[in-house]
């Protein structure tokens, strides 16, 4: 495998057990459609087969867990993995950005984390330890640490209490975890109650389903009931489900929340079941998000995500620092990010208010389209004219909520009646600029500026709509690209 075969390191052997309980619940859904498929053998056959499968899933894993080796050396992280076709990766120290922890809750049951190596060249991960001990990872995230910081000392002498000793700039208690879940109300719970419906449903006693049965049990005060009880029952129903699924969704995603200072950047650690351990080097951070809703600002409430040129899972390249939070506590984060607040609402620079007339004609052309389409079908179609007041008042809005503002280094973009958002992004982060003008919007004699940066999603740029075109070019070539 190598020159120095002592040298080197395995990971957990938590990884045989973990890998085969992962893979249990598969082979035990499947024993009803094996059961089928074998026939009058019965259900022992059955079990006999999902056995066999798990005991497979091990050998696989265990042939996976002998063949993968890694080396953390002075300089460097060597990663060897393959079964047939070797794979060697060599990893320097100078390229690491950090190291990210995972624990999932089987992982959190067997004391190890899956060790995710973050690199500046790579918008994803680098390289990946499946299963190592937490004390493990904290080794080489150490070693890594001392390195970057020109640090002689033996990384595996460090201080395991270091973490405890960082300067804490934002947690979450019980209480703000229990708001956030409220105010991330959601009904996508309905979906999943609606497919356990489709199989368990043609099992279950029809009789409690049927309402003549009610009514002719209980007589007219069950006719009362069921006149009345739907419309409540429905609502409160969808109110309790939305509001249990916001929280479970929430505590699960957000619980222990803490944001701490690193000597490279802001370390995040959170989650019930899946812990995630994760730092933000401040050198990649790219812009501010600060959003909120129209609820939470009647509240006083908002969030905070950094953009970066790391991945946070499936939220992409915005990294969640704040899930919920009071202006005032937000400021510690900025104060680490060298940025500022937003400026007052008096000081951002409205767009054209064209931006209102030009929605009123796109948005007009659409809903005559939709219309004239129903109708072809449906008798019904003119009703859709009712969406005419909201078609209308909805450009006015969005106009009302859209602005922008230049303070220093610093460029504000904020967007949405709804749901308010504003970007910060430093002059000196922005990539690129471009001028682009519609259909209607050369009719109008304005443009939108689309504004790009590292790190921003392709599909949703940062973008100011509708500017009269000279102001537009007068700020693209003055203001935006003047670092």
């Amino acid at each position: 495998m190598s020159e120095q075969p002592e040298n080197w390191s395995r990971l957990h052997p938590a990884t045989l057990a973990i890998r085969a309980l992962e893979q249990l619940p598969q082979f035990v859904l499947g024993l009803p459609a094996a059961a089928y498929f074998i026939g009058n053998t019965g259900i022992v056959v059955a079990l006999f087969f999902a056995l066999v499968g798990v005991g497979v899933s091990v050998g696989l894993a265990y042939i996976y867990w002998l063949r993968f080796a890694y080396h953390v050396g002075e300089e460097q992280l060597i990663i060897e993995s393959g079964v047939f076709n070797r794979n060697r990766r060599t990893i320097p120290f100078d390229r690491i950005q950090d190291v990210s922890l995972e624990q999932k809750l089987l992982a959190r049951v067997f004391g190890v984390s899956v060790a995710r190596i973050e690199t500046g060249g790579s918008g994803g991960d680098e390289g990946e330890l499946d299963c190592i001990s937490r004390e493990e990872a904290d080794r080489l995230r150490d070693r890594i640490r001392a390195y970057r910081a020109g640090s002689s000392a033996d990384a595996d002498t460090a201080d395991e209490a270091a973490v405890e000793t960082e300067p804490v700039l934002y947690t979450m208690s019980a209480g703000r975890l229990a708001i956030a879940g409220l105010f991330n109300f959601s009904l996508v719970f309905l979906a999943v109650l609606g497919g356990v419906w489709q199989y368990v449903g043609s099992y279950l006693p029809s009789d409690y389903l049927d309402p003549r049965q009610w009514i002719d049990a209980y007589g007219d005060q069950a006719l009362g009931m069921m006149t009345a009880l739907p419309i409540v029952g429905f609502f409160a129903l969808l109110i309790a489900i939305g509001a249990i699924t916001g929280l479970v969704r929430t505590f699960a995603r957000e619980f222990g929340f803490r944001l701490t200072r690193t000597e490279t950047g802001l370390r995040r650690q959170r989650g019930l079941f899946t812990r995630t351990d994760v730092v933000i080097p401040l050198k990649r951070v790219q812009a501010v998000v600060i959003s909120t809703s129209i609820l939470k600002r009647f509240f006083g409430w908002r969030g905070m995500a950094l953009q970066s040129l790391g991945t946070d899972g499936g939220a992409g390249t915005n990294h969640v620092v704040a899930p919920l939070a009071y202006a005032e506590d937000l400021q510690p984060i900025l104060d680490e990010l060298h940025s500022r607040p937003p400026p007052p609402d008096a000081r951002f620079e409205r767009v054209s208010p064209k931006l209102i007339y030009r929605s009123w004609l796109e948005d007009g052309i659409v809903l005559a389209a939709i219309i004239a389409g129903v109708s072809f079908f449906w008798s019904g179609g003119p009703w859709l004219l009712l969406l005419v007041p909201l078609f209308a008042i909805a450009p006015v809005l969005q106009y009302r909520a859209h602005g922008y503002c230049i303070e220093g280094e610093l460029l504000f973009v904020r967007r949405g009646f709804w749901r308010p958002r504003i970007t910060i992004l430093p002059l000196n982060r922005v990539q690129s600029a471009s001028l682009v003008r519609g259909l209607t919007q050369r009719g109008f004699g304005i443009a939108t500026l689309v504004i790009g940066s590292a790190g921003a999603s392709l599909a949703s740029p940062l973008k100011i709509l509708d500017l009269d075109e000279n102001a537009a070019r007068k700020l693209l070539g003055r203001d935006i690209c003047r670092v």
